[in-house]
């Protein structure tokens, strides 16, 4: 194909012709939709809803970036550059915001893997994501946050009193000159930020592959971020295990189909209050496949001897260290900061 347009436009180095070739690919894949999409919508059985949906997620796959067979010489070559990148200081991975927990994760979230975040509800799993939505912001790396439990205006909130400082009112004149300020300072620069909530509490696998596939093909993805996982549901399975197991192995799929770095809070069992340990793996709960498809699982806790301390184990990593990493945690302003050095477990 690459020879048949190089002979078309006049010959000369190969190379030149592999854009032409890429985008004529894409264009094919396009068209293919478009004849899906007229089948469909005389499926009398499909919505429009579905259709728009099906034809969007085919258009999106189209731009990611596929991957297929490839010759041990490109991919070792790929992996000398980004080994060269990273003693470079020029490393791709989103940085968590913490020196700590980015050397575990080789430099942060990375393209192509899945993370999950679990704890118990009120340790502050929704903050901490939020806190990393702002850190992946300020270096221009585009986040999409599905948010299954909570209005876009309050993770907007969340987002915008961790950054100025400033907590959310609680009663009339609670807001001073200088409060108010910051509010607006930070407002202003939070609008140019590159992030989008997904707030329509539609909490099927489908909306949520849609809304990805929309925000595809509107740029290269960053992170994308699911608030939560358990929240999430699939159809057509008898049991909730196998609907779990359909939702993750999604979720992973995903991270590579896009080539992005997905991040999944989660939810522990509740046996962990009543037993008053720290928590593990096999607390995640409805845990087998949410276990087996992440590439690093962190589980956050608050620390025996202080409460106002939380630990963030990540108890499973398969690119790097197990270890531990504590955080001090402001409640009222949902920030998380570093509290001592991390170690390895």
């Amino acid at each position: 194909e690459v020879t048949e347009i190089s002979e078309q436009y006049g010959g000369g180095q190969i190379d030149r012709y592999i854009d032409q070739v890429i985008e004529q690919r894409k264009a094919k894949a396009v068209e293919k939709a478009l004849f899906h999409a007229q089948d469909d919508i005389r499926d009398p059985t499909k919505s429009a809803e579905d259709v728009a949906s099906a034809f969007t997620t085919r258009v999106a796959k189209s731009l990611g970036k596929r991957r297929g067979q490839t010759h041990v010489r490109d991919a070792v070559a790929e992996a000398q550059a980004e080994y060269l990148a990273i003693d470079a200081g020029g490393v791709s991975a989103i940085s968590t915001g913490f020196k700590g927990l980015d050397t575990f994760l080789n430099g942060g979230f990375r393209e192509g893997c899945l993370y999950v975040l679990a704890a118990r509800p009120g340790i502050g799993k929704s903050a901490l994501a939020i806190q990393f939505t702002h850190e992946a912001a300020k270096f221009g790396r585009r986040t999409s946050y599905a948010s299954l439990e909570m209005q876009a205006s309050e993770c907007a909130g969340r987002l915008l009193t961790n950054v100025s400082g400033v907590p959310r009112p609680t009663m009339k004149d609670s807001l001073d000159h200088i409060a108010k300020k910051r509010l607006a300072e930070n407002t202003k620069r939070i609008k140019q930020w590159p992030i989008t909530f997904k707030d329509d509490h539609e909490a099927t696998l489908e909306s949520f592959r849609a809304f990805l596939a929309q925000q595809r093909l509107e740029g290269e993805l960053g992170l994308v971020v699911v608030d939560y996982l358990q929240l999430l549901s699939a159809r057509g399975f008898e049991s909730r295990t196998q609907e779990v197991s359909e939702i993750s192995r999604t979720l992973k799929t995903l991270a590579l189909e896009y080539q992005t770095s997905v991040l999944a809070l989660s939810q522990l069992n509740r046996a962990l209050e009543v037993q008053k340990r720290k928590p593990a793996l096999s607390d995640l709960r409805e845990s087998g496949s949410i276990e087996q498809d992440a590439d690093a699982v962190l589980l956050l806790s608050p620390d025996k001897d202080d409460d106002e301390l939380i630990n963030c184990e990540v108890a499973k990593n398969r690119n790097g260290e197990q270890g531990l990493t504590t955080f001090d945690f402001d409640k009222r302003l949902g920030r998380f900061s570093a509290h001592v050095e991390s170690r390895l477990n």
